[in-house]
């Protein structure tokens, strides 16, 4: 007969590896949610979608100022414009 020693010594070495190999899946998938969270929270945090905003009207002005200024790039624009009417168009 086997001693009850042997096996528990074995069983309990079997546990302590199959509780080790669940403590690193644990970490790894805290460490996969904590990423998601963070990505989901940029993209749909209000200052980054108000700093967006800002941006592309302060763009706009920027561009509205260079048509004015400088009648060449007005030109251009005019040219844009006509070009994106006939492509939409079709």
């Amino acid at each position: 007969m086997r001693n009850p020693k042997i096996i528990m010594t074995q069983s309990s070495k079997t546990i302590k590896r199959e509780i080790d190999d669940l403590k690193k899946i644990v970490r790894n998938q805290a460490l996969i949610t904590r990423r998601t969270i963070v990505k989901t929270s940029q993209k749909n945090e209000e200052y980054s979608l108000r700093n967006k905003v800002s941006k592309q009207e302060k763009k706009l002005k920027q561009e509205q100022y260079l048509r004015r200024k400088y009648p060449a790039v007005n030109e251009a624009y005019k040219h844009y414009l006509m070009t994106m009417k006939l492509v939409k168009s079709r």
